[in-house]
């Protein structure tokens, strides 16, 4: 009777211990992998392993635990292969436990103050009002769409909705894939996008190509980075604000807050966007 009371109390003792140690280790899982929704953007920080140019991604080192950032450019995969050992912080939205896709539009930068680790930049699943401009080549149209190229290389996909989406010049016809056109974009409640007006570039427009003005509500102070993170619709943006970008209302760059509608004018080299403006949205 002895040996069994011995035997449950030592089975007791090592469930206990089980227990406990699973607990621990789903707590410090935890504080490295977020568990943000599809549209919720998080802010991976941690230093470059390796750079994986076949499949457009970077591994990075987050507190001991090595995460998986897909979705780079050809120019930042070749910018990142010789920065291995250096500290990185990387906008992006979770894909599963350990992978993540960086955001449209963001490049990574580096961060050699910054703590490693993931952190919420946003809250999962908003989505914010506002709307984005820009010339670009039409990729698909039909069937109550259209698809038109954006500056940085991506591709936004605009529903056409009669009585509020205006054809302008094109008086109600749709234009051909690969022709140039003019478009602003509004977010709808859900995220997505509506085309609220389209356009022929006229001359003068087609030489700002590679500018793209944005109206968005802000997901970020603005830090001694000098980086601007916003989200319109379900898509978050993150841009570095140059030295001579003109802030119309604001004092400086680190007087831009949290939750602020903005709307912003970026140029683009390449898939690389820079600030040239930021303004109150509400002005």
């Amino acid at each position: 009777m002895k040996q069994v009371l011995v035997s449950r109390l030592r089975l007791l003792v090592v469930s206990v211990c089980s227990l406990f140690i699973m607990v621990l280790f789903t707590a410090c899982s935890g504080t490295l992998v977020g568990t943000t929704g599809p549209n919720g953007s998080t802010q991976v920080t941690g230093s470059v392993v390796s750079v994986n140019p076949q499949t457009h991604s970077v591994v990075l080192n987050v507190s001991g635990q090595q995460v998986t950032v897909s979705g780079l450019t050809d120019a930042q995969v070749q910018a990142l292969q010789t920065q291995v050992g250096k500290q990185y912080t990387i906008q992006a939205t979770q894909a599963g436990t350990s992978t993540y896709s960086i955001n449209t539009g963001t490049d990574p930068h580096e961060d050699d103050n910054g703590t490693p680790g993931i952190t919420t930049q946003n809250t999962p699943g908003t989505n914010e009002p506002g709307s984005i401009e820009y010339i670009g080549s039409v990729q698909r149209s039909g069937n109550g769409s259209i698809t038109v190229r954006m500056p940085d290389g991506q591709a936004l996909q605009m529903n056409i909705v009669n009585g509020q989406s205006d054809l302008g010049d094109l008086n109600g016809v749709l234009p051909g894939v690969g022709q140039l056109v003019q478009v602003q974009a509004v977010a709808n409640p859900d995220g997505s996008f509506m085309l609220s007006k389209l356009d022929m570039p006229k001359a003068d427009d087609v030489q700002q190509q590679n500018v793209i003005t944005y109206q968005g509500v802000t997901t970020s102070v603005v830090g001694a980075d000098n980086k601007l993170n916003f989200k319109v619709g379900n898509k978050g943006f993150s841009y570095q604000i140059d030295a001579g970008a003109d802030l119309k209302n604001f004092a400086n760059a680190q007087s831009i807050g949290n939750n602020v509608a903005v709307k912003v004018e970026v140029v683009f080299n390449g898939s690389t966007g820079s600030i040239m403006s930021v303004d109150s949205a509400n002005d």
